[in-house]
């Protein structure tokens, strides 16, 4: 994901409705796309919403974003994502479960080609895809958005701890739990 430039952040920053317009364009798939992915379809209704206030928080806070303490903007944006989506989780105790465990480097695992697939399959893949989003949402709320950062919306390591607010081991660590618990769940549809 490419960063929001300094002169938009700054712009914004002192009342541009031209710069927030333009860091909004930049950052509203990625954040709606986390948020939608995070908290589910049972939030279907309500993802703009919640969408809609991450990006007033941001716009509430931006004078104090700071480029000089070495932080991607995105990467301090995303934390208010993550804060924001948790507190929906919160508010709303969406039922999670502890993967536990000791600490591992991050795993891998893959789904099958999707070009292997043959025209009649358009029902396994909805399938697929409502099954990935229902084992999506049994993962803790930490080990779900490191999942989504890392695997949808393709953010480095480090800016996951920067969001996160924790070590690069802890999200690798939460990266292959997530991964081992999602492969379990989807052994089914995984290539063996």
């Amino acid at each position: 994901m490419e960063d929001v430039p300094l002169a938009d952040i700054r712009s914004a920053a002192a009342g541009d409705a031209d710069a927030s317009r333009r860091i909004v364009e930049a950052l509203h798939r990625p954040v709606l796309a986390t948020v939608h992915r995070f908290v589910g379809r049972r939030f279907a209704e309500d993802i703009e919403d919640i969408a809609q206030e991450v990006f007033l928080k941001i716009f509430k806070a931006i004078d104090r974003f700071d480029p000089d303490r070495g932080v991607k903007f995105t990467t301090w944006a995303f934390t208010f994502v993550k804060n924001h989506c948790f507190d929906v989780l919160k508010k709303r105790r969406l039922p999670t479960f502890s993967l536990g465990g000791e600490e591992d480097e991050a795993g891998t695992w893959e789904l099958e080609d999707a070009g292997a697939r043959k025209p009649g399959d358009t029902a396994l893949n909805a399938e697929l895809g409502q099954q990935i989003e229902a084992a999506l949402q049994q993962l803790s709320p930490d080990h779900r958005m490191v999942f989504v950062l890392r695997e949808f919306e393709q953010m480095d390591l480090k800016s996951i701890a920067g969001v996160m607010d924790c070590s690069e081991g802890t999200v690798k660590s939460r990266l292959h739990r997530a991964k081992e618990a999602l492969k379990d769940k989807l052994r089914p549809y995984l290539q063996t």
